[in-house]
């Protein structure tokens, strides 16, 4: 028998152009951002009390925003800018590449953060970005961008293309270390964006996460130089230390105020906090009232356990044929697809729709109307031997006195009213979940 899963798939494509399409997160604007921010529900857990000038906390798998303060306001980013510069070049270079450091790498200002790299040497790419994430080395990150496109302005063109790919609002790059320019700026939010890319590479979250490093004396380079993490929440022997955080990057300068972009993970649960314009100290104490809040809040749900809206047995069994229901599910929820929902939030108070996005079909699940974040639809094969989907063996039509008749194969038939069932159900789904359903009062 032909795959089911191909015949259902086919169905399923049939219905794409009467989806809600939504567009890529690339053409999201501030506004929209902050449209998202200002219909946070009646209801939402009690935000926390945080010094910060502007900040956000996002669920890393669907990019649900859980807290917001001027997260879109543009805002000196310091070396938070180093995210970008460490994922361009992981994406572009090899690990064992040689990065050589000229006097265009070198030549920064007296006082800035560095690692005593001179004019002339050498350091391998791979010890580059220990460099670059841990003591936030001004110099190293010159080096890369030349390494990676041959001329600093380049990069910076670079890192404004690949901010714009991941969908960044209000971000202007001017340099690839940080250091101050009056038109170099980012918001909380972009900088959320860029932390979870960056996260999702696992080169960066093991020499991100990694307390301290040493690069000792070789042929290549002979000296020796140690590397800290001056992310306080990164290194156990600090007050600040926590287990739950696996990466991040911090960002100072007098223009800019203390910066911090961390993302931490927790039963499952991956979080990105960003705080701008603090305190010295007081970006490590929002940063940990916010993962306090996100993971104490919020809990994440699997919509393949409970959401009970795809069964196929209503459609099969109120059928005028009286077909027998499948033992398999025809269509389903992705099994590792989590929606990230209020603590005091029943699954059954979401609402949900149905959309594309480009080739995919994808339930959005919100509360009052705030999006909480979607679950792919996917085909599940029904088991080849339920019988409306068996393949029967039937003999061609034949007659003895007129041209041989098209041949009709009995699989063919069933195949068509499969689909047809199968359509049937996608309508139901939709106006079961379009039509105003009644408020149950508790």
């Amino acid at each position: 028998m032909k795959s089911i899963e191909a015949l259902l798939l086919a169905a399923l494509l049939l219905l794409l152009p009467l989806l809600p399409f939504r567009a890529a997160a690339s053409f999201v604007t501030p506004g929209e951002v902050e449209a998202v921010v200002d219909s946070i529900p009646a209801g939402w857990p009690e935000a926390p009390l945080i010094s910060a000038e502007a900040a956000i906390l996002i669920d890393a798998s669907s990019e649900e925003i859980l807290y917001a303060r001027n997260a879109t306001k543009p805002m000196y980013p310091a070396s938070t800018t180093k995210l970008m510069t460490a994922l361009l070049t992981i994406e572009n270079s090899s690990l064992k590449d040689i990065v050589d450091f000229p006097f265009a790498a070198t030549n920064i200002p007296a006082g800035s953060s560095h690692i005593g790299m001179r004019r002339g040497e050498q350091m391998v790419l791979n010890e580059c970005l220990y460099g670059l994430l841990l003591p936030s080395a001004n110099e190293v990150a010159n080096a890369l961008a030349l390494h990676v496109s041959g001329d600093i302005d380049a990069f910076v063109s670079l890192m404004n293309v690949r901010a714009n790919q991941l969908g960044m609002v209000n971000t202007f790059f001017m340099n690839p270390n940080g250091l101050h320019e009056e038109g170099h700026y980012t918001c909380a939010y972009d900088l959320a964006l860029l932390m979870k890319a960056c996260a999702e590479n696992s080169i960066f979250t093991e020499i991100s996460g990694t307390q301290s490093y040493v690069h000792h004396a070789d042929e290549l380079l002979p000296k020796d130089i140690p590397m800290t993490n001056t992310h306080l929440m990164l290194r156990s022997s600090s007050e600040f230390y926590n287990r739950d955080v696996i990466c991040g990057k911090t960002g100072h300068t007098e223009e800019s105020g203390y910066n911090l972009v961390t993302c931490a993970e927790k039963d499952g649960v991956r979080l990105v906090a960003v705080v701008l314009g603090c305190k010295s100290g007081d970006q490590y104490v929002s940063t940990q009232s916010l993962l306090d809040y996100g993971f104490n809040y919020f809990r994440p749900v699997l919509p393949a356990e409970l959401d009970s809206s795809l069964s196929m047995e209503n459609v099969f069994t109120s059928s005028p044929l009286s077909l027998p229901v499948p033992e398999g599910a025809l269509v389903s929820i992705g099994r590792s697809d989590t929606v990230l929902v209020p603590a005091n939030v029943e699954f059954e108070d979401l609402e949900k729709s149905i959309e594309r996005e480009g080739d995919q079909i994808r339930i959005t699940y919100s509360y009052q109307g705030y999006p909480l974040g979607n679950a792919v639809l996917t085909v599940g094969a029904a088991a080849e031997s339920d019988p409306v989907f068996e393949e029967k063996d039937v003999e061609p039509l034949k007659h003895a006195d007129t041209a041989q008749l098209a041949v009709i194969d009995g699989w063919l038939v069933v195949t068509a009213a499969g689909l047809i069932l199968i359509l049937i159900f996608f309508i139901m789904l939709l106006a079961s979940w379009t039509l105003p359903k009644k408020k149950i009062r508790h």
